[in-house]
């Protein structure tokens, strides 16, 4: 037999899940702007029903838990397309710096200092008696010479940068990977008492959303409520524990920050590097052999080399023979040696033949090749990512469309878990004067 006080017990547990409702609709209403969060629904189910021996009677409502409104398969696509995004930024950045590094084409690139240098050997050419004309030409080439300095080091300082960077990116992997290390421990201290941790796991979910930026990342989730997390091919967590990784612990780099920034010091800029070195070779070598077939007019010997460099850093070291700037009288300007057979006085034919090496697919086709080939590569960089970023703006959309809050939507729960409290409070009363007026009045005279 039901308890007297059975519907009285049944009109309190619809106040009580109602209250936990409306509080739980407070929580999702005071967090529509927080980074990361995912609205919360309480499950309302019947409570068991009660056995009288004739049927069974309802029992009323029940909070069964506090669950988070997610879709795992939108989380997993868009960590994947966050990887795509990290990694794109990342190369446009460092290629932006070297695109900025060229300018190309500007009155300091390379290509207009090529030009001024070559012109001013038909300058000699056409007055080689000039001494104005051969000091031109030793400050063109000293300023061609540094203009190959400044590209050098320009991509040295951003590969070394982006060397930092790299150390930089680990550090933060190996932070993020002791944070999620913590949460595990406190996710599963939470759901061994019983407890649904929704905001740590929030949390948790956050910092896999950061670590897919990084690198590629893949996770797995235990029973106990952990999650192992695998970063470029190294495990970083494994339960409550968090390994600290080094560089050559990622074994499968694929995507992400560290992918982009490894390529790029690794790969990328040093092939940028080794191809301006061949520019600067290519320019000092067949200049100076042609500058050697030719006769100087300080003396009328035989041209010496007119550029210097050190192998291996030809851009780095590329300059104007000392000699040569020291003197502008000593360039070879002459085909003849003065004094022989067909001699003439003010002969700039060896001078023509230099000017002649601009059009030399070695130097000046080369070089052009080169700033098509970093132009190409930024530009694909700026595509890749204006793509990456479309598409991961669409799935965050969709993401936040399923976990996100909408305050319309919470407005609405709010009125109606109010009226619920509302109902279930008028029942209780209801009850409570039928009570009443069973205890003071039974057994009374006049009843």
């Amino acid at each position: 037999m039901a308890s007297t006080f059975f519907g009285v017990e049944t009109a309190l547990r619809g106040i009580l899940a109602q209250q936990r409702a409306l509080e739980v609709t407070s929580h999702n209403i005071t967090n529509a702007g927080t980074a990361g969060f995912t609205r919360q629904k309480a499950e309302l189910v019947a409570s068991s029903p009660y056995d009288t021996g004739k049927g069974l009677v309802g029992a009323g409502v029940d909070v069964q838990g506090y669950q988070r409104v997610r879709d795992n398969f939108i989380d997993i696509q868009l960590r994947a397309q966050t990887m795509k995004t990290g990694y794109a930024q990342a190369r446009q950045d460092g290629l932006q710096q070297i695109t900025g590094a060229l300018s190309e084409p500007g009155s300091n690139g390379l290509n207009s200092l090529l030009s001024k240098f070559f012109s001013s050997w038909q300058d000699v050419a056409n007055a080689p008696e000039d001494g104005a004309s051969r000091a031109a030409l030793a400050q063109n080439a000293q300023a061609l010479s540094a203009g190959f300095h400044e590209l050098s080091g320009q991509i040295g300082v951003v590969t070394s940068q982006t060397g930092l960077a790299v150390t930089d990116t680990i550090s933060q992997i190996n932070s993020i990977g002791q944070r999620i290390a913590a949460l595990n421990t406190t996710i599963t201290a939470a759901i061994t008492t019983g407890n649904q941790p929704n905001d740590l796991l929030d949390q948790r979910d956050t910092l896999l959303d950061q670590l897919g930026s990084f690198a590629n990342v893949s996770w797995t989730d235990n029973a106990n409520g952990t999650t192992d997390v695998t970063v470029g091919g190294a495990a970083l967590v494994s339960g409550s524990s968090a390994t600290t990784l080094v560089e050559s612990d990622f074994t499968s780099l694929s995507s992400g920050k560290l992918a982009a920034l490894v390529e790029l010091r690794d790969t990328t800029l040093p092939g940028y590097l080794a191809q301006l070195d061949s520019v600067a070779k290519s320019l000092a070598d067949k200049v100076n052999s042609q500058h050697a077939l030719g006769y100087d007019l300080a003396t009328g010997a035989a041209g010496g080399s007119f550029f210097t460099y050190t192998a291996g850093s030809e851009a780095l070291t590329l300059d104007l023979s000392a000699a040569i700037a020291g003197n502008p009288r000593l360039i070879a300007a002459s085909d003849t040696a003065p004094g022989s057979t067909g001699a003439q006085a003010g002969n700039g034919s060896n001078a023509i033949a230099i000017a002649n090496l601009l059009s030399d697919p070695a130097i000046t086709g080369s070089y052009i090749s080169l700033v098509t080939k970093i132009g190409s590569d930024t530009q694909e960089s700026t595509r890749e990512l204006a793509n990456s970023t479309v598409l991961a703006s669409t799935l965050d959309a969709r993401r936040q469309s399923v976990s996100g809050v909408s305050l319309d939507e919470e407005m609405t729960n709010l009125i109606k878990f109010q009226r619920g409290f509302q109902a279930a409070s008028r029942a209780l009363n209801t009850m409570d004067d039928m009570l009443e007026l069973i205890i003071t009045r039974t057994g009374r005279a006049g009843l």
